[in-house]
C-alpha cells in the first residue's frame, strides 16, 4: 500500500511540476532550431535538384529519356490520384458501421506436394 501511494505521490509532484513550472521545456534545456525555415526550404529544393540528377545519370547510361521536375511533379499527382481511388473504392465497398462483417470464404488449402518414392538401394 506504502508503494502504491508513494507513486502516486510522485507522479502528482512531476505532473504538477508540468502544469506550473514557468518556461518551456525547450527553454529550460535552451534548445533553438539549427537553421531558419528559409535554409531548410534552400536545403530541400537542393535534395530534390540532386536526387533528379541522379536519377538522370542512371537514365542516361541506361540509355532512357531524363526526367524533369515537371515529370516527377506529375508522376506524382498521378500516384496521389490513383490512391485516392482506392480510397474511394475501400470506402464504397466498406460495410457499413453496425454491420456485421461479411463471412469470407475459408482460403483453400492445396494438399502438399507428393514426395518421390525412396530409391531402393
Amino acid at each position: 500500500m506504502f508503494v502504491f501511494f508513494g507513486g502516486l505521490v510522485v507522479i502528482g509532484i512531476f505532473l504538477a511540476i508540468g502544469k506550473w513550472y514557468p518556461g518551456s521545456g525547450a527553454e529550460q534545456v535552451d534548445w533553438r532550431p539549427t537553421r531558419s525555415p528559409e535554409v531548410e526550404a534552400e536545403l530541400e529544393i537542393d535534395d530534390v535538384d540532386q536526387m533528379i540528377e541522379a536519377q538522370n545519370a542512371r537514365r542516361r547510361a541506361s540509355g532512357r529519356q531524363e526526367i524533369t521536375e515537371d515529370d516527377v511533379r506529375a508522376q506524382v499527382a498521378a500516384d496521389e490520384r490513383w490512391r485516392q481511388e482506392l480510397r474511394r473504392r475501400a470506402r464504397a465497398e466498406s460495410p457499413r458501421t453496425g454491420d456485421p462483417p461479411p463471412k469470407a470464404d475459408p482460403p483453400a488449402v492445396s494438399p502438399p506436394p507428393a514426395s518421390p518414392p525412396p530409391a531402393d538401394d
